[in-house]
């Protein structure tokens, strides 16, 4: 696999045309799993959809402003924990269902591809927790060391290290939904490993178009959310709270789907059309 070099304007194109053959199904999907939840968030969790700047006395120095909005931000998740985690397991099936129809050439429909993002749900949880416990080995336990032992421009170089680290293992892990909702890899194992291969000699290419689609979808995005903002205060607080909900539920559905649509495309480009081949072999 470290032959075959990922052409950034090609995958793009790519994940563009993937769902333009399958807007119907795409679009049942994404409404259910990805619009409906961020909704919900949206008005049932507007402080942990949208966090405010915490009270703070004036003049209080700036550790201790982000000490009261990390504690705010704390408290919002703590107190609403079961909304927020139906979210985020309702976005695993969902992407799971998405990519295992993007992937499949027999454009299966909305009952079978969400048959399949179910079936491979376990399997990619377990795989993330693994691929958390690795980064925290590899990258938090060397940390931790240096920070309690070294002196302050160590631990200021040992933390620069540890990001870089941590974004590339973030890199080499970034394949693993798509290996195991288009490629029908079960085992966690051997989907971390395959996913390694896909990403071997392209790693910095898919840190920078990520980095790149980051960076243009987030700003675009808070443009769209700050003049949608502007206009729903110009209604009723209760408009305004509807509307803003709307607007952020959009806003992360678009987030969410492009990201889920570039993986597919990355994915198949990198796997080539032997991914299939190449998944039975471990079956």
């Amino acid at each position: 696999m470290a032959g075959k070099k990922l052409d950034m304007g090609a995958a793009w194109s790519s994940a563009m045309s993937l769902i333009a053959q399958n807007k119907d199904t795409v679009g049942a999907i994404v409404g259910l799993f990805f619009f409906l939840p961020y909704l919900a968030v949206a008005l049932l969790v507007p402080e942990a959809a949208n966090p405010q700047p915490a009270e703070v006395a004036p003049g209080a120095s700036p550790d201790a402003a982000a000490k009261a909005a990390m504690e705010q931000l704390t408290a919002a998740y703590s107190e609403n924990w079961p909304v927020l985690l139906g979210v985020t397991v309702a976005q695993f099936v969902g992407s799971l269902s998405l990519l295992a129809l993007l992937g499949n050439p027999d454009s299966p429909t909305v009952g079978q591809s969400l048959k399949r993002g179910l079936g491979a749900a376990p399997s990619y949880f377990v795989a993330q927790i693994l691929s958390a416990l690795f980064v925290a080995v590899v990258v938090g336990v060397p940390l931790g060391l240096v920070m309690a032992a070294a002196p302050g421009v160590a631990v200021a170089v040992a933390v620069l290290v540890a990001m870089v680290a941590a974004i590339y293992l973030f890199v080499k892990f970034s394949l693993l939904a798509p290996v195991i909702a288009i490629e029908g890899f079960r085992n966690p194992i051997t989907a971390l490993s395959r996913s390694w291969q896909l990403t071997k000699g392209n790693s910095v290419r898919i840190a920078i178009f990520m980095a790149l689609l980051i960076l243009t979808v987030g700003i675009i995005s808070l443009l769209v959310t700050l003049v949608l903002g502007l206009v729903f205060a110009l209604f009723s607080p209760a408009v305004a709270q509807i509307g803003n909900a709307v607007a952020a539920g959009l806003v992360n559905t678009a987030l969410g789907v492009i990201f889920v649509l570039v993986l597919a495309a990355v994915h198949q480009q990198l796997a080539g059309p032997s991914g299939d081949q190449l998944a039975a072999t471990f079956e």
